[in-house]
């Protein structure tokens, strides 16, 4: 079941989803342009072909390198933080799927390095690891639209009906840190301290 806490950022999280969703489409078209789909097109792009490029430098990878290490996990993290919270896949599935991710985006960055001064079979490796990210993120951004679905009603009707006692009904409120309960006689009620966060 969702959070309904995240209800009112259903927008911020719209632009989210538009933001990652054109940088995943954008890298995929940029990948098939100028990578190619094939693994022989690929060890090209890296290793150099005659006559018509040369083999990409230590310096060049890592100019792509250096900048997709940062950027990648950083969106990873904020996506799988925000699922987390939205409550809409179980722990295992969860695990799984972040380490597709976070090892799809590693092996990518990787197998570039490994095509160039390894080995040039290593691109079916990169290929396999740019589908893993491309796919995993697809999962996540799929996750994060459950958000913009409305509540089923069996939810609701299973949540509301029958008494607190017997698991229905909306929860019992949280008392409130410094809640003294009733005062006794002669005292008067020490006064309920505003919420915010425990210091």
């Amino acid at each position: 079941m969702r959070d309904p806490r995240l209800d009112p950022f259903r927008a911020p999280l719209a632009i989210f989803l538009a933001f990652v969703l054109l940088q995943a489409g954008s890298g995929a078209l940029l990948f098939a342009a100028k990578l190619g789909l094939g693994a022989g097109e690929l060890a090209a792009y890296y290793r150099g072909s005659e006559g018509l490029r040369g083999p990409r430098t230590l310096e060049g990878l890592l100019e792509v390198a250096v900048p997709h290490l940062a950027a990648i996990p950083l969106v990873l993290f904020v996506t799988l933080h925000l699922v987390a919270f939205a409550g809409t896949v179980r722990r295992r599935p969860f695990v799984l799927l972040a380490a597709l991710s976070f090892g799809s985006a590693l092996g990518g960055i990787a197998a570039a390095f490994g095509v160039r001064f390894l080995w040039p079979a290593l691109a079916w490796a990169k290929i396999a690891a740019f589908v893993g990210l491309e796919a995993s993120l697809a999962v996540w951004l799929g996750l994060l639209g459950l958000l913009f679905l409305p509540r089923g009603r069996a939810a609701r009707a299973s949540r509301d009906a029958g008494p607190p006692e017997a698991g229905g009904g909306p929860p019992a409120p949280l008392p409130v840190r410094g809640w003294a309960g009733p005062a006794a006689p002669g005292r008067a009620a020490r006064p309920t301290p505003a919420p915010g966060y425990r210091r």
